[in-house]
């Protein structure tokens, strides 16, 4: 799906009227937005207890391996569990190579595939 300004405003004032998600920004010293993440705590898995998951985890290009990312990751992480997660789950497509070595840099292991059915609209 390609990036929509408007949509994305709009499903961001939607997210922040629910308690059981969080989004983080990371700021310049210029207070420009270079960074990202939003964690939703959804499901109890009966296998696995409470799951919370990363959604939207962004750099600015120019920002990346300066600690930005790992900053959101550490905040997104604590707050999951300040919430009563068990885990955190974070899918990432296949493509984005350099965005699994700073997830396994970080801790994270490969859990499972992830499959996709989109809305039928």
């Amino acid at each position: 799906m390609d990036w929509d300004r408007d949509r994305a405003v709009e499903r961001t004032a939607q997210l922040l009227a629910h308690e059981d998600v969080a989004l983080f920004e990371a700021r310049s010293d210029e207070d420009q937005l270079v960074g990202v993440a939003s964690v939703y705590v959804d499901i109890l898995s009966v296998r696995f207890g409470r799951r919370a998951s990363i959604e939207d985890l962004a750099v600015h290009p120019e920002w990346r391996s300066r600690g930005v990312g790992s900053n959101l990751l550490a905040a997104a992480r604590a707050w999951a569990h300040e919430q009563g997660a068990d885990y955190v789950f974070l899918e990432s497509g296949l493509a984005r190579t350099e965005a699994h070595r700073f997830y396994l840099r970080e801790g994270a292991t490969h859990a499972a595939a992830a499959f996709r059915w989109s809305s039928m609209r």
